[in-house]
């Protein structure tokens, strides 16, 4: 996995539109890259005409150890949000393997090979 800094311009580009205010910032481990790039797809599927002429996202973060996502879409969008954040419980966000929710200091997502990072 590269520096973080490969999957986050390569998201800028091939979703672009779904950033209409310019280059975005994600505020996450690159262990959830493949897990938001799902939800770009997901959501650039999902998003209609007249939706795709106004969706932006307004954060892509981590809290409390989990994946949060806020945007200015609709409900479709919504639900694909909650499948994302939900799925995050479980991935590491440091290297992208199976994880869990752990609390060493501040609360993250770890694989056991991670925890101690």
């Amino acid at each position: 996995m590269d520096n973080g800094k490969g999957w986050r311009r390569r998201m800028n580009q091939e979703f672009g539109d779904q950033f209409p205010h310019g280059a975005f910032h994600f505020a996450v481990g690159n262990g959830w890259s493949l897990l938001i790039a799902e939800v770009f797809r997901r959501v650039d599927a999902a998003l209609d005409d007249e939706e795709r002429t106004f969706f932006a996202w307004n954060d892509v973060k981590e809290k409390w150890g989990l994946l949060r996502m806020t945007h200015n879409g609709s409900d479709r969008i919504d639900d694909i949000v909650d499948w994302a954040e939900a799925a995050s419980e479980r991935i590491c966000d440091h290297c992208g393997l199976s994880g869990r929710l752990r609390k060493s200091g501040l609360w993250r997502v770890r694989c056991h090979a991670c925890a101690g990072i």
